[in-house]
């Protein structure tokens, strides 16, 4: 593929199936989706690149200065989705958690010619949208193990993860911790300072026209960024999302609540894969 990112490829080839983008979290890379990966790789061609910052991937270069991250990201992402346009003829499904939810919504409303469907977990979408990031004054549920990562071992960090998240894949936890001392601390702190964008317009464009697409955002009823709040704003300015809140998940939902967020998620990668 024609970018500088480290992306990894599981499941089918794309010349004999649809294909699946998956962006990753903050702090995360590609390769922790072992859960996800195991149940959609028979059907699917999945792309998991890492984001620049992240996992392989090279950081913000010296031609970024200025430019907000995520429009760096973005960018990356309509990137790899032309390529797979240009290879396979076919649009490509999108699925994001979190920050990358956040780049999925903003590639399916900038370039929707490129994204057959696109699933959302628990975005960064809060209300009030304008104001400084509300994640620099929050007190967090947990420990946070990414205070950690400097100094403590992969395998105390693959302990923490599983004491605080008894629920969570086995699979996801050894790459989790791996991502957790790979990430560009610069970035980290750079994105925290960036100025937000408002989300709203973005819901809207996203499945308004002829040329929506078709959208779902998943979340939980727990700790989450998109609580009751941001859902109501979001079913008055963009009604055509599928918004589904699984009872009893936090933030992240698939590791949570694997079998019920799968069942929602599945079928709409069933509903929406374009025909091979």
């Amino acid at each position: 593929m024609g970018t500088d990112l480290f992306v990894r490829e599981y499941g089918r080839r794309a010349s004999e199936a649809p294909s699946v983008l998956i962006l990753h979290g903050a702090v995360e890379s590609g390769e922790c989706w072992g859960d996800a990966v195991d149940r959609w790789g028979g059907s699917f061609n999945i792309v998991a690149p890492d984001a620049r910052g992240h996992g392989k991937s090279p950081g913000m270069a010296p031609e970024h200065a200025g430019i907000p991250s995520t429009d760096v990201m973005v960018a990356d992402a309509i990137d790899i989705l032309s390529d797979l346009l240009e290879s396979s003829g076919r649009k490509t499904l999108i699925v994001g958690h979190s920050m990358g939810a956040r780049i999925a919504a903003f590639v399916a409303a900038d370039a929707p010619h490129l994204v057959a469907g696109v699933v959302l977990e628990d975005p960064p979408w809060w209300v009030p949208e304008d104001g400084p990031n509300p994640w620099l004054s929050v007190e967090p549920r947990l420990e946070d193990p990414f205070d950690y990562a400097d100094t403590m071992s992969l395998d105390e960090l693959v302990a923490m993860q599983r004491s605080q998240n008894a629920a969570w894949p086995e699979s996801e936890l050894r790459p989790l911790a791996e991502a957790m001392k790979n990430v560009d601390n610069e970035y980290m702190a750079r994105r925290l300072h960036e100025k937000r964008r408002f989300w709203t317009p973005t819901a809207r464009q996203i499945t308004v026209g002829p040329a929506g697409v078709p959208a779902m955002l998943i979340t939980g009823s727990g700790d989450v960024i998109v609580d009751r709040h941001s859902r109501d704003l979001l079913n008055a300015v963009a009604p055509g999302f599928d918004v589904v809140v699984i009872e009893g998940a936090h933030h992240c939902v698939r590791r949570d609540r694997g079998d019920e967020y799968h069942r929602h998620v599945d079928r709409f990668l069933a509903e929406n894969s374009p025909s091979v």
